[in-house]
C-alpha cells in the first residue's frame, strides 16, 4: 500500500471526533424525539467512520471506506440539518460540514490525490 504521511489520518479522524462533539450537542439539544432513529443512525454512521479510520494506518481499503462513508454521513446530516426546527443549531451543522470537508480533503491527500 502507499502511505501517505500519517499526519493526514490524524488530521482526519480529529475532524471527525469533532464531528462526533457537534453531532452529540445538535442531539441532546433536538426537541423531536421522531428524529431520534435518524440520530442513531448517525451516531453509527461516526462510529464506523472512526473505527475505519483507525484501520486506515493500515489499509488503503479503509481510506476508501472512509471517504465514502463520510459522504454518507453528510447525506444524513443534511437530512437532520434540513429538519431541524431552529435556526439555533444552523452554526453547528455548519461546522460539522466544514470538518467533514477537512477529513475527505486530508484521506486524498493522504491518497496522493490533492489540488
Amino acid at each position: 500500500m502507499t502511505k501517505g504521511n500519517t499526519v493526514l489520518l490524524d488530521e482526519s479522524k480529529m475532524a471527525m471526533s469533532e464531528c462526533g462533539k457537534l453531532l452529540k450537542e445538535i442531539s441532546t439539544s433536538c426537541c423531536m424525539p421522531e428524529r431520534s432513529p435518524k440520530m442513531t443512525e448517525a451516531f453509527t454512521q461516526i462510529d464506523s467512520i472512526l473505527l475505519n479510520l483507525d484501520l486506515a494506518y493500515h489499509s488503503s481499503e479503509d481510506v476508501h471506506n472512509s471517504i465514502e462513508n463520510i459522504g454518507s454521513f453528510g447525506s444524513m446530516i443534511g437530512f437532520l440539518y434540513a429538519t431541524c426546527c431552529t435556526k439555533t443549531r444552523e452554526p453547528l451543522y455548519q461546522k460539522m460540514y466544514k470538518e467533514m470537508n477537512n477529513a475527505h480533503g486530508k484521506l486524498w491527500q493522504y491518497m496522493g490525490h490533492s489540488h
